[in-house]
């Protein structure tokens, strides 16, 4: 007579496997949300430092482009100044 392919020992033996993983995979979800707890502050802090950050970078960006933008509107005026001052002279 042939062996059986799955006897009652197997099937038990994996029963007693997927509990364990399934004990294993709650722990490791209880030790993760603990961990996400008492670290929350702090990641909370760092992410408000990088939305500061990025505010102060993009504000600098704003006054560089302000202040080529007015040193051109300058250079465009004066230009034109000497160019009226050349047309009524002559």
């Amino acid at each position: 007579m042939p062996k059986p392919l799955l006897t009652d020992e197997m099937i038990q033996q994996a029963a007693r496997e997927k509990e364990r993983l399934e004990r294993e995979i709650a722990q490791a979800r209880q030790d993760d949300t603990q961990l996400i707890k008492k670290f929350a502050p702090q990641k909370a802090q760092m992410e408000k430092n990088l939305v500061y950050k990025s505010r102060r970078i993009e504000a600098q960006k704003r006054e560089e482009r302000g202040k080529k933008i007015t040193k051109y509107i300058v250079i465009l005026v004066v230009l034109l100044i000497i160019i009226t001052v050349i047309v009524f002279k002559f």
